[in-house]
């Protein structure tokens, strides 16, 4: 058995492989995290596509799907291979748990069994974060200029639970104006649905009766400004009112158990600045935990980080979540961000975080670095998102500015499941039956400098 380096706590995160058939074998396929029969029901080619827009993006981009989807199958009966579990569907064909998969992946590839992760999944997300650079490696001091985007977000919604006449409330997530400037919004919905459209900072609401038809779709074309981080406050000072806010031990999944509280000390020592102090924090999470995916039905929610600290697993929120709270344990003020990233072909979902550092505003950290620097191995790419951070569109600053609840809501349990598309990427939540709860399609354009 492995233990944490520092804290030398149990890890059951990782296992002692077993053999089959004269090959490595993992006891579990998703160390630290339950499996079980009821995660295994997405059917594998939607497997094959969250992998393909993953790793393989800009293969398909090039035309060579086909290519492109052997080696994934090929990875993915290897993983079988080291332990992966699935089951046989009602028609014959296997499904899977995409956190099981991911997370296999990534332990694999830590690991040293396969190279799936290494050569294909880091090396796309390198390729995403060269997008805004020419440079081969992170260049963490290097300021991003302004720039201009329009976003295109379709969001469809299964209303077929909803009984006919029934009034909802569907929203759609736009730029938050704290990170972005001269936004506009245009919205798209079926005239015949009658809805009424109230615009705020950060969301854009359909309100409208439940229609025959189960399927409706809402959209906008978003074009903004950004920097790439957020402009309030920069280089100013937080008030007392701010700094009780950005302080606060329970919000969400940031909770300061005495746990989190006592590693966070531990860690942070005594008479170091404060962005030492986060470095230190920041470096632990890198260092001793793994960065994957999570049910987030198993997660404890009045200790969501001891969970993590126990699993050795956490996702982007569910590190964020950590990281600020262990923050927030050392007096310094820190919030988790989210919205969507930029990439020309993968704008996906996602979830970060700022510390607050007195002269220097709010500084950036985001565990899209874990993988970028495999696991934190690579040391030229350990700074890659510490301390600065690419284009995004900022739809989430907590815990003031939230997107919020809406009619349709998520059950206890959940999958995530992202797939190419035509022009962007297709970011799916669905019931683990596979019950649709909505679905975004989006793609993203970048201009030209705006002038200054």
């Amino acid at each position: 058995m492995l233990f944490c380096r520092r804290c030398r706590a149990h890890r059951p995160d990782v296992i002692e492989p077993r053999h089959r058939k004269g090959r490595t074998v993992l006891k579990d396929a998703r160390p630290g995290i339950r499996t079980g029969a009821q995660y295994r029901t997405v059917g594998e080619p939607q497997i094959v596509d969250m992998l393909l827009v993953a790793a393989f993006v800009y293969e398909l981009q090039a035309g060579q799907r086909s290519r492109a989807i052997a080696a994934v199958e090929s990875a993915l009966q290897t993983w079988v291979d080291l332990g992966l579990e699935f089951r046989i569907s009602d028609n014959g064909e296997r499904s899977f748990d995409p956190v099981e998969v991911v997370n296999l992946m990534k332990w694999a590839g830590f690991s040293g069994l396969d190279r799936f992760w290494t050569d294909h999944f880091v090396n796309t997300g390198r390729a995403f974060y060269r997008e805004w650079s020419a440079a081969a490696e992170p260049s963490p001091t290097a300021p991003l200029e302004p720039a201009r985007f329009t976003v295109n977000l379709r969001r469809n919604f299964d209303l077929g639970r909803f009984d006919r006449g029934q009034k909802l409330r569907l929203r759609l997530p736009l730029p938050l104006s704290c990170c972005s400037d001269d936004i506009e919004v245009s919205p798209v919905i079926a005239d015949e649905l009658s809805p009424r459209l109230t615009r705020s900072d950060g969301r854009l609401d359909f309100q409208l009766a439940a229609p025959d038809q189960p399927m409706v779709e809402v959209a906008a074309q978003i074009s903004f400004t950004t920097e790439g981080r957020s402009q309030d406050n920069i280089e100013g000072t937080l008030t007392p009112d701010q700094t009780e806010l950005y302080l606060r031990p329970n919000e969400g999944l940031i909770r300061v158990t005495p746990r989190v509280d006592a590693l966070s000390h531990a860690l942070g020592g005594t008479g170091r600045s404060p962005l030492a102090v986060v470095t230190a924090l920041w470096n632990y999470l890198i260092e001793e935990l793994m960065c994957g995916m999570v049910h987030y039905d198993q997660v404890d929610a009045e200790a969501p980080g001891d969970w993590a600290l126990d699993a050795g697993w956490y996702d982007c929120q569910l590190g964020s979540s950590l990281f600020v709270a262990m923050c927030r344990a050392q007096g310094i003020p820190a919030r988790i961000m989210s919205g969507y990233m930029l990439y020309r072909l993968a704008p996906g979902f996602h979830y970060w975080t700022e510390a607050w550092i007195d002269g220097q505003g709010w500084i950036p950290f985001d565990f899209l670095t874990w993988d970028l620097s495999h696991g934190g191995r690579d040391a030229a790419w350990r700074g890659a998102f510490a301390g600065r951070i690419d284009y995004r569109m900022v739809t989430q600053c907590f815990p003031l500015a939230f997107t919020g609840p809406m009619s349709v809501r998520f059950p206890r349990a959940w999958h995530l499941l992202n797939a190419p598309s035509a022009d962007g990427m297709e970011i799916r939540f669905t019931e683990l039956d596979g019950q649709l709860i909505y679905c975004d399609r989006i793609s993203a354009e970048r201009h030209a400098r705006p002038a200054r």
